[in-house]
């Protein structure tokens, strides 16, 4: 039997700053009714607000819905753990 990949392409759809659905969700890295950050195609994504809960999750299909009140929605990049403790000349001189 052959594995599925997800192909679901990365986005967001917020409605009212109360319900959001993101597509392409890799992971959910975490979970709390305040902060949200979720792994996606595009890099990692963190969501801030307020009595927020999962209505629907399907990692399968690479699918999120959180209900809530949303304050902010932010990507940010990944660095490798070996980069973190590089300094900037070590980088430089690989």
């Amino acid at each position: 039997m052959e594995e599925k990949k997800s192909s679901s392409k990365h986005r967001l759809l917020l409605s009212d700053r109360e319900v959001l659905e993101i597509g392409g969700v890799l992971n959910v890295d975490k979970f709390t009714d305040e902060d949200i950050v979720v792994s996606t195609e595009k890099g990692m994504l963190q969501v801030k607000g307020e009595k927020m809960h999962m209505k629907q999750l399907n990692l399968d299909e690479g699918v999120i819905v959180v209900e809530g009140y949303v304050k902010a929605i932010s990507y940010t990049e990944e660095i490798p753990s070996g980069e973190k403790r590089k300094g900037l000349l070590n980088r430089l001189f690989r």
